[in-house]
Protein backbone atom coordinates (compact mmCIF):
# COMPACT_ATOMS: atom_id res chain seq x y z
CA UNK A 1 0.00 0.00 0.00
CA UNK A 2 1.05 3.26 -0.74
CA UNK A 3 2.05 5.29 2.08
CA UNK A 4 2.83 9.20 1.85
CA UNK A 5 6.42 10.34 3.48
CA UNK A 6 7.54 13.28 4.51
CA UNK A 7 11.44 13.59 4.43
CA UNK A 8 12.86 15.73 6.91
CA UNK A 9 17.11 16.21 5.87
CA UNK A 10 19.24 18.87 4.54
CA UNK A 11 21.38 16.28 2.54
CA UNK A 12 20.40 17.01 -1.01
CA UNK A 13 22.11 14.30 -2.30
CA UNK A 14 20.86 11.67 0.06
CA UNK A 15 17.28 13.01 -0.43
CA UNK A 16 17.43 12.10 -3.76
CA UNK A 17 18.05 8.32 -2.90
CA UNK A 18 15.59 8.61 -0.17
CA UNK A 19 12.94 9.89 -2.60
CA UNK A 20 14.37 7.77 -5.70
CA UNK A 21 14.27 4.24 -3.63
CA UNK A 22 10.80 4.99 -1.78
CA UNK A 23 9.26 5.94 -5.74
CA UNK A 24 10.69 2.37 -6.39
CA UNK A 25 8.35 1.10 -3.52
CA UNK A 26 5.37 2.73 -4.69
CA UNK A 27 5.51 5.17 -1.83
CA UNK A 28 4.72 9.31 -2.19
CA UNK A 29 7.90 11.08 -0.74
CA UNK A 30 7.58 14.99 -0.02
CA UNK A 31 11.61 16.19 0.78
CA UNK A 32 12.07 18.77 3.06
CA UNK A 33 14.70 20.32 5.09
CA UNK A 34 13.09 23.16 8.26
CA UNK A 35 10.25 22.91 10.64
CA UNK A 36 7.82 25.63 8.95
CA UNK A 37 7.84 23.03 5.95
CA UNK A 38 7.42 20.09 7.92
CA UNK A 39 4.34 22.27 9.82
CA UNK A 40 3.09 22.73 6.19
CA UNK A 41 3.30 19.41 5.73
CA UNK A 42 1.28 17.88 8.55
CA UNK A 43 -1.61 20.39 8.45
CA UNK A 44 -2.35 19.38 4.30
CA UNK A 45 -2.86 16.08 6.19
CA UNK A 46 -2.28 12.73 4.74
CA UNK A 47 1.08 12.22 5.37
CA UNK A 48 1.54 8.42 7.43
CA UNK A 49 4.99 8.72 8.70
CA UNK A 50 8.10 11.52 9.01
CA UNK A 51 11.22 10.28 8.48
CA UNK A 52 13.74 12.10 10.49
CA UNK A 53 17.59 12.81 9.61
CA UNK A 54 18.89 13.28 13.15
CA UNK A 55 21.72 15.76 11.09
CA UNK A 56 19.44 17.95 9.65
CA UNK A 57 19.13 20.53 12.20
CA UNK A 58 15.81 19.67 13.92
CA UNK A 59 15.24 18.43 17.41
CA UNK A 60 13.75 15.32 17.42
CA UNK A 61 11.85 15.76 20.73
CA UNK A 62 9.81 19.00 18.73
CA UNK A 63 9.46 16.74 15.51
CA UNK A 64 7.51 14.27 17.40
CA UNK A 65 5.63 16.75 20.05
CA UNK A 66 4.37 18.23 16.33
CA UNK A 67 3.73 15.01 14.50
CA UNK A 68 2.12 13.18 17.70
CA UNK A 69 -1.25 14.89 17.85
CA UNK A 70 -1.95 14.14 14.33
CA UNK A 71 -1.17 10.47 14.77
CA UNK A 72 2.36 10.62 12.47
CA UNK A 73 4.85 8.74 13.97
CA UNK A 74 8.67 9.29 13.54
CA UNK A 75 11.39 7.08 12.12
CA UNK A 76 14.38 8.23 12.94
CA UNK A 77 17.63 7.68 11.64
CA UNK A 78 21.71 9.20 12.23
CA UNK A 79 25.33 8.07 12.31
CA UNK A 80 25.91 4.94 13.95
CA UNK A 81 28.82 6.73 15.89
CA UNK A 82 25.97 8.88 17.98
CA UNK A 83 24.91 6.50 20.21
CA UNK A 84 23.64 9.72 22.63
CA UNK A 85 21.98 11.09 19.77
CA UNK A 86 20.32 7.80 18.71
CA UNK A 87 19.49 7.09 21.91
CA UNK A 88 17.92 10.72 23.02
CA UNK A 89 15.58 10.11 19.64
CA UNK A 90 14.41 6.89 21.33
CA UNK A 91 13.50 8.45 24.55
CA UNK A 92 11.60 11.49 23.17
CA UNK A 93 9.30 9.03 21.38
CA UNK A 94 10.67 8.31 17.94
CA UNK A 95 8.77 5.15 16.69
CA UNK A 96 11.80 3.74 15.75
CA UNK A 97 15.77 4.86 15.37
CA UNK A 98 18.17 3.34 13.35
CA UNK A 99 21.70 3.94 12.16
CA UNK A 100 21.80 5.75 9.08
CA UNK A 101 23.62 2.62 6.98
CA UNK A 102 20.69 0.54 8.36
CA UNK A 103 18.13 2.96 6.76
CA UNK A 104 19.70 2.80 3.33
CA UNK A 105 19.68 -1.14 3.55
CA UNK A 106 15.74 -1.27 4.91
CA UNK A 107 14.52 2.02 3.52
CA UNK A 108 11.26 0.07 2.32
CA UNK A 109 10.74 -2.38 5.43
CA UNK A 110 11.11 0.51 7.64
CA UNK A 111 8.41 2.83 6.10
CA UNK A 112 5.90 0.10 5.92
CA UNK A 113 6.88 -0.97 9.39
CA UNK A 114 6.64 2.34 11.29
CA UNK A 115 3.87 3.92 9.01
CA UNK A 116 0.31 5.06 10.84
CA UNK A 117 -2.26 3.05 10.16
CA UNK A 118 -5.30 4.81 8.35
Amino acid sequence: MSKHVLAFTADLMFASNIEATLMRADHHVHVIDDFPSLERGLQQGGVDLVVLDLHAGAEAGAVVMLCRPMGVPVLAFGRHTEAALLRDAREVGCAEVVARSTFVEEMPALVDRNSAVR
